[in-house]
Protein backbone atom coordinates (compact mmCIF):
# COMPACT_ATOMS: atom_id res chain seq x y z
CA UNK A 1 0.00 0.00 0.00
CA UNK A 2 2.76 2.40 1.01
CA UNK A 3 4.80 1.50 -2.06
CA UNK A 4 1.82 2.13 -4.34
CA UNK A 5 1.24 5.51 -2.73
CA UNK A 6 4.89 6.44 -3.14
CA UNK A 7 4.74 5.50 -6.80
CA UNK A 8 1.57 7.54 -7.28
CA UNK A 9 3.16 10.59 -5.63
CA UNK A 10 6.33 10.14 -7.66
CA UNK A 11 4.31 9.87 -10.88
CA UNK A 12 2.44 13.05 -9.98
CA UNK A 13 5.69 14.93 -9.31
CA UNK A 14 7.26 13.67 -12.53
CA UNK A 15 4.12 14.59 -14.47
CA UNK A 16 4.27 18.12 -13.08
CA UNK A 17 7.96 18.29 -14.00
CA UNK A 18 7.24 17.34 -17.62
CA UNK A 19 4.32 19.76 -17.87
CA UNK A 20 6.21 22.71 -16.38
CA UNK A 21 9.29 21.98 -18.50
CA UNK A 22 7.22 22.47 -21.66
CA UNK A 23 5.39 25.45 -20.15
CA UNK A 24 8.52 27.31 -19.03
CA UNK A 25 10.49 26.60 -22.20
CA UNK A 26 7.59 28.20 -24.09
CA UNK A 27 7.67 31.15 -21.68
CA UNK A 28 11.45 31.56 -21.81
CA UNK A 29 11.66 31.57 -25.60
CA UNK A 30 8.75 34.01 -25.90
CA UNK A 31 10.49 36.36 -23.45
CA UNK A 32 13.59 36.27 -25.67
CA UNK A 33 11.40 37.11 -28.66
CA UNK A 34 10.36 40.46 -27.19
CA UNK A 35 13.38 41.76 -29.05
CA UNK A 36 12.22 42.03 -32.67
CA UNK A 37 15.51 40.65 -34.00
CA UNK A 38 15.25 37.46 -31.90
CA UNK A 39 11.84 36.10 -32.92
CA UNK A 40 13.39 33.40 -35.12
CA UNK A 41 16.15 32.58 -32.65
CA UNK A 42 13.59 32.14 -29.87
CA UNK A 43 11.61 29.66 -31.99
CA UNK A 44 14.77 27.74 -32.89
CA UNK A 45 15.97 27.64 -29.28
CA UNK A 46 12.56 26.45 -28.08
CA UNK A 47 12.64 23.61 -30.61
CA UNK A 48 16.10 22.45 -29.52
CA UNK A 49 15.34 22.67 -25.79
CA UNK A 50 12.06 20.77 -26.08
CA UNK A 51 13.62 18.02 -28.20
CA UNK A 52 16.45 17.66 -25.67
CA UNK A 53 14.14 17.70 -22.63
CA UNK A 54 11.59 15.27 -24.05
CA UNK A 55 14.29 12.92 -25.32
CA UNK A 56 15.70 12.79 -21.80
CA UNK A 57 12.26 12.09 -20.32
CA UNK A 58 11.53 9.33 -22.88
CA UNK A 59 14.76 7.55 -22.03
CA UNK A 60 14.77 8.00 -18.26
CA UNK A 61 11.11 8.06 -17.20
CA UNK A 62 9.37 5.44 -19.33
CA UNK A 63 9.49 2.79 -16.59
CA UNK A 64 7.52 5.26 -14.46
CA UNK A 65 5.33 6.96 -17.09
CA UNK A 66 4.21 5.62 -20.48
CA UNK A 67 5.30 7.53 -23.58
CA UNK A 68 1.78 8.70 -24.35
CA UNK A 69 1.62 10.50 -20.98
CA UNK A 70 4.92 12.26 -21.59
CA UNK A 71 3.65 13.36 -25.00
CA UNK A 72 0.28 14.51 -23.62
CA UNK A 73 1.83 16.48 -20.74
CA UNK A 74 4.31 18.23 -23.05
CA UNK A 75 1.61 19.18 -25.56
CA UNK A 76 -0.66 20.34 -22.76
CA UNK A 77 2.10 22.58 -21.37
CA UNK A 78 2.72 24.21 -24.78
CA UNK A 79 -0.98 24.70 -25.57
CA UNK A 80 -1.90 25.99 -22.12
CA UNK A 81 0.92 28.54 -22.20
CA UNK A 82 -0.19 29.73 -25.66
CA UNK A 83 -3.79 30.04 -24.43
CA UNK A 84 -3.01 31.86 -21.18
CA UNK A 85 -0.53 34.28 -22.76
CA UNK A 86 -2.46 35.40 -25.83
CA UNK A 87 -4.25 38.65 -24.93
CA UNK A 88 -5.60 39.13 -28.45
CA UNK A 89 -6.14 37.34 -31.73
CA UNK A 90 -3.51 39.60 -33.28
CA UNK A 91 -0.90 38.53 -30.72
CA UNK A 92 -1.89 34.86 -31.07
CA UNK A 93 -1.35 35.09 -34.82
CA UNK A 94 2.02 36.77 -34.30
CA UNK A 95 3.36 34.03 -32.01
CA UNK A 96 1.73 31.15 -33.91
CA UNK A 97 5.04 30.05 -35.53
CA UNK A 98 6.59 29.70 -32.05
CA UNK A 99 3.72 27.48 -30.89
CA UNK A 100 3.98 25.40 -34.06
CA UNK A 101 7.75 25.03 -33.49
CA UNK A 102 7.19 23.78 -29.96
CA UNK A 103 4.65 21.20 -31.14
CA UNK A 104 6.97 20.09 -33.94
CA UNK A 105 9.73 19.69 -31.33
CA UNK A 106 7.53 17.27 -29.38
CA UNK A 107 6.90 15.32 -32.60
CA UNK A 108 10.63 15.32 -33.37
CA UNK A 109 11.44 13.96 -29.92
CA UNK A 110 8.96 11.13 -30.51
CA UNK A 111 10.50 10.27 -33.87
CA UNK A 112 14.09 10.38 -32.71
CA UNK A 113 13.32 8.05 -29.79
CA UNK A 114 11.21 5.52 -31.71
CA UNK A 115 13.52 2.79 -32.91
CA UNK A 116 10.91 1.25 -35.22
CA UNK A 117 10.64 4.35 -37.41
CA UNK A 118 12.84 4.11 -40.47
CA UNK A 119 14.71 7.26 -41.46
CA UNK A 120 13.80 8.82 -38.11
CA UNK A 121 16.82 11.11 -38.19
CA UNK A 122 15.88 12.32 -41.66
CA UNK A 123 12.33 13.12 -40.53
CA UNK A 124 13.67 14.90 -37.46
CA UNK A 125 15.97 16.97 -39.67
CA UNK A 126 13.04 17.91 -41.92
CA UNK A 127 11.07 19.09 -38.87
CA UNK A 128 14.13 21.07 -37.74
CA UNK A 129 14.11 23.00 -41.04
CA UNK A 130 10.98 24.92 -40.00
CA UNK A 131 12.51 26.71 -36.97
CA UNK A 132 15.80 26.99 -38.86
CA UNK A 133 14.08 28.88 -41.68
CA UNK A 134 12.28 31.07 -39.14
CA UNK A 135 15.66 32.02 -37.72
CA UNK A 136 16.72 33.26 -41.18
CA UNK A 137 14.53 36.39 -40.85
CA UNK A 138 11.39 34.53 -41.98
CA UNK A 139 9.85 34.98 -38.52
CA UNK A 140 10.75 38.68 -38.47
CA UNK A 141 9.01 39.11 -41.81
CA UNK A 142 5.93 37.33 -40.47
CA UNK A 143 5.78 39.55 -37.37
CA UNK A 144 6.32 42.65 -39.53
CA UNK A 145 3.36 41.66 -41.69
CA UNK A 146 1.09 41.04 -38.69
CA UNK A 147 2.02 44.33 -37.02
CA UNK A 148 2.42 46.68 -39.97
CA UNK A 149 0.55 45.01 -42.83
CA UNK A 150 3.66 44.55 -44.99
CA UNK A 151 6.78 42.38 -45.05
CA UNK A 152 9.48 44.99 -45.55
CA UNK A 153 8.01 48.37 -44.57
CA UNK A 154 7.27 49.38 -48.13
CA UNK A 155 3.66 50.51 -48.54
CA UNK A 156 2.15 49.65 -51.91
CA UNK A 157 -1.24 51.29 -51.44
CA UNK A 158 0.02 54.82 -50.84
CA UNK A 159 -2.47 57.21 -49.30
CA UNK A 160 -2.58 60.67 -47.83
CA UNK A 161 -3.73 60.96 -44.20
CA UNK A 162 -4.87 64.30 -42.86
CA UNK A 163 -3.25 65.12 -39.51
CA UNK A 164 -2.83 67.96 -37.08
CA UNK A 165 -0.21 67.73 -34.33
CA UNK A 166 1.08 70.29 -31.84
CA UNK A 167 4.46 70.96 -30.25
CA UNK A 168 5.14 72.08 -26.67
CA UNK A 169 4.38 75.72 -27.54
CA UNK A 170 1.13 74.87 -29.26
CA UNK A 171 2.46 75.36 -32.79
CA UNK A 172 0.66 73.17 -35.31
CA UNK A 173 2.25 70.71 -37.70
CA UNK A 174 -0.11 69.49 -40.42
CA UNK A 175 -0.15 68.38 -44.04
CA UNK A 176 0.22 71.90 -45.34
CA UNK A 177 3.19 72.80 -43.12
CA UNK A 178 5.27 69.82 -44.31
CA UNK A 179 4.19 69.88 -47.96
CA UNK A 180 7.04 68.99 -50.32
CA UNK A 181 9.15 67.44 -47.54
CA UNK A 182 10.01 63.93 -46.44
CA UNK A 183 8.55 63.40 -42.98
CA UNK A 184 9.33 60.66 -40.46
CA UNK A 185 6.88 60.11 -37.60
CA UNK A 186 7.87 57.81 -34.73
CA UNK A 187 4.65 56.99 -32.84
CA UNK A 188 5.18 56.23 -29.14
CA UNK A 189 3.75 56.56 -25.64
CA UNK A 190 5.48 57.27 -22.33
CA UNK A 191 5.27 53.84 -20.68
CA UNK A 192 6.29 51.98 -23.87
CA UNK A 193 9.56 50.19 -23.06
CA UNK A 194 10.38 49.21 -26.66
CA UNK A 195 9.83 52.85 -27.69
CA UNK A 196 12.56 54.06 -25.34
CA UNK A 197 14.82 51.25 -26.47
CA UNK A 198 14.59 52.51 -30.06
CA UNK A 199 14.98 56.24 -29.29
CA UNK A 200 18.80 56.18 -29.58
CA UNK A 201 18.35 55.08 -33.20
CA UNK A 202 15.80 57.83 -33.78
CA UNK A 203 18.27 60.34 -32.33
CA UNK A 204 20.97 59.12 -34.72
CA UNK A 205 18.67 59.49 -37.72
CA UNK A 206 17.58 62.93 -36.53
CA UNK A 207 21.16 64.16 -36.11
CA UNK A 208 22.01 62.87 -39.57
CA UNK A 209 19.22 64.83 -41.28
CA UNK A 210 18.59 67.80 -38.98
CA UNK A 211 20.45 70.16 -41.33
CA UNK A 212 18.65 68.84 -44.40
CA UNK A 213 15.72 71.16 -45.24
CA UNK A 214 14.04 68.38 -47.21
CA UNK A 215 13.61 66.09 -44.18
CA UNK A 216 11.66 66.52 -40.96
CA UNK A 217 11.69 64.00 -38.11
CA UNK A 218 9.30 63.87 -35.15
CA UNK A 219 8.43 61.64 -32.22
CA UNK A 220 4.61 61.65 -32.10
CA UNK A 221 3.29 60.95 -28.63
CA UNK A 222 0.07 59.11 -27.93
CA UNK A 223 -1.39 60.64 -24.75
CA UNK A 224 -2.44 58.20 -22.03
CA UNK A 225 -4.92 58.81 -19.22
CA UNK A 226 -2.22 58.79 -16.51
CA UNK A 227 0.15 61.18 -18.31
CA UNK A 228 0.93 64.45 -16.57
CA UNK A 229 0.56 67.72 -18.53
CA UNK A 230 3.66 68.25 -20.65
CA UNK A 231 5.20 64.94 -19.53
CA UNK A 232 5.82 63.72 -23.08
CA UNK A 233 7.97 66.74 -23.89
CA UNK A 234 9.82 66.84 -20.58
CA UNK A 235 10.60 63.13 -20.47
CA UNK A 236 12.40 63.36 -23.82
CA UNK A 237 14.43 66.35 -22.62
CA UNK A 238 15.31 64.56 -19.37
CA UNK A 239 16.87 61.70 -21.35
CA UNK A 240 18.99 64.12 -23.36
CA UNK A 241 17.28 63.58 -26.72
CA UNK A 242 16.99 66.56 -29.06
CA UNK A 243 14.57 65.33 -31.71
CA UNK A 244 11.29 67.31 -31.73
CA UNK A 245 8.20 65.90 -30.06
CA UNK A 246 4.64 66.39 -31.25
CA UNK A 247 1.49 65.67 -29.29
CA UNK A 248 -0.94 63.38 -31.06
CA UNK A 249 -4.38 62.06 -30.18
CA UNK A 250 -6.35 58.87 -30.62
CA UNK A 251 -7.87 60.07 -33.90
CA UNK A 252 -4.41 60.48 -35.44
CA UNK A 253 -3.42 56.99 -34.26
CA UNK A 254 -6.59 55.51 -35.73
CA UNK A 255 -6.24 57.39 -39.01
CA UNK A 256 -2.68 56.12 -39.46
CA UNK A 257 -3.69 52.59 -38.30
CA UNK A 258 -1.20 52.66 -35.43
CA UNK A 259 -1.80 49.65 -33.18
CA UNK A 260 1.77 48.64 -32.35
CA UNK A 261 4.35 50.86 -30.61
CA UNK A 262 6.77 52.03 -31.69
CA UNK A 263 5.67 52.34 -35.30
CA UNK A 264 7.57 54.55 -37.75
CA UNK A 265 5.80 56.13 -40.71
CA UNK A 266 7.58 57.95 -43.53
CA UNK A 267 5.65 60.36 -45.78
CA UNK A 268 6.99 61.22 -49.20
CA UNK A 269 7.13 64.72 -50.72
CA UNK A 270 3.50 64.39 -51.81
CA UNK A 271 2.33 63.54 -48.30
CA UNK A 272 1.68 59.90 -49.16
CA UNK A 273 2.67 57.06 -46.82
CA UNK A 274 5.81 55.53 -48.32
CA UNK A 275 6.88 53.38 -45.37
CA UNK A 276 5.37 51.85 -42.23
CA UNK A 277 7.46 49.68 -39.92
CA UNK A 278 10.50 49.88 -37.64
CA UNK A 279 13.11 52.63 -37.34
CA UNK A 280 15.77 50.10 -38.38
CA UNK A 281 14.47 50.06 -41.95
CA UNK A 282 13.06 53.58 -42.30
CA UNK A 283 16.26 55.35 -43.32
CA UNK A 284 16.53 53.39 -46.56
CA UNK A 285 13.20 54.88 -47.59
CA UNK A 286 14.39 58.41 -46.74
CA UNK A 287 17.53 57.93 -48.83
CA UNK A 288 15.53 56.56 -51.73
CA UNK A 289 13.08 59.49 -51.62
CA UNK A 290 15.95 62.01 -51.51
CA UNK A 291 17.24 60.62 -54.80
CA UNK A 292 13.95 61.18 -56.62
Amino acid sequence: MLTSMKKAILRLLVSLLIFFTAYFISSFTLEISKDYSLWGFGALLGFVLLVAANSFYFRKLQPLLPSKWIIFLSIFGVILFAFLNSPSLRFSTKVLPSTVCNLLAILASILINTQSVKNRYLYTFLLFLFPFMLNLNLYSSWVHFIEFGNFSGRVEDQQIISFELSDESGNITNNASVKGKIVLFDFWFISCGPCWKKFPQLQEVYEKYQENPQVEIYAVNRPMSNDRPGQSFQSIKDKGYTFPVLQGNQKVMDDFDIYVYPTVVVLDQNGQIAFMGKIDDAERTIQKLLKL
